[in-house]
């Protein structure tokens, strides 16, 4: 499965010729796929069920390096709405390293996002086939 990596603490020229070079070696013990399962089972089970993880980018950063993952509000009339932060897990351990600080941001993140959304609207009309029809 390709992944997207993101190289935090460069600082590269708007235009011209970028020469990068990075030298880093790690093992990565935890997938992509491992610790999209691990944020989405946590966001929906002490957050909220109208969050869900999407596909984690690999963060390199001269201290850490990290999954961090996209978390995502939906609803059920409109469907996924938003983005509304990231939570990172370490790549070796499988540990969520920013969750304790980031629950309450969600939850803020959601309900602001929450205020821009339309109204629910009911369907008015019922299809026939789906009325209870009385036999005598």
């Amino acid at each position: 499965m390709p992944m997207s990596i993101m190289i935090n603490n460069k600082t590269i020229p708007e235009k011209g010729s970028i020469t990068l070079k990075i030298d880093r070696t790690f093992e990565i013990r935890v997938t992509a796929k491992q610790a999209q399962r691990t944020v989405n089972h946590w966001v929906q089970h002490e957050v909220s069920y109208l969050m869900r993880a999407l596909a984690p980018i690999l963060v390199v950063d001269e201290k850490q390096i990290v999954w961090q993952t996209p978390i995502s509000f939906g609803v059920p009339h409109l469907g996924q709405v938003g983005t509304i932060g990231t939570i990172e897990v370490d790549i070796v351990t499988g540990q969520m390293t920013n969750s304790g600080v980031n629950k309450a941001k969600l939850i803020n993140q959601a309900e602001r996002l929450a205020t821009q959304l339309p109204p629910y609207q009911p369907h008015q009309e019922i299809s026939p086939e789906f009325l209870v029809h009385e036999t005598v």
